[in-house]
């Protein structure tokens, strides 16, 4: 199960790939007390569209395990992608 999202990157998106599962990014719905996160979970990404003259993409965005918070990813809601520093902000479409 994927969700719809939009997504606004903190870096020029343009060298990444259409339609690929991109890895290794996180979600972090807990707290970071120094360097330690109480909760964390992998996000999958697959940027489906660019849009023109922004630095924001339309995407398919997934959890890769059932027990994730799935409940929370409702239309509007939105999130940070994590990897080792925040990358993107998501909302759900």
């Amino acid at each position: 199960m994927s969700a719809k999202a939009l997504i606004r990157w903190e870096f020029d998106p343009s060298p990444l790939p259409l339609n690929e599962w991109l890895r290794d990014l996180v979600v972090i719905t807990g707290e970071i007390r120094g360097k330690e996160i109480t909760e964390a979970w992998t996000v999958l990404v697959k940027v489906v569209e660019w849009i023109p003259d922004t630095w924001d993409t339309k995407a398919e965005v997934k959890f890769i395990t059932e027990e994730a918070p799935w409940h929370l990813w409702h239309q509007g809601y939105s999130f940070k992608l994590w990897n080792g520093r925040d990358v993107a902000t998501v909302t759900i479409q």
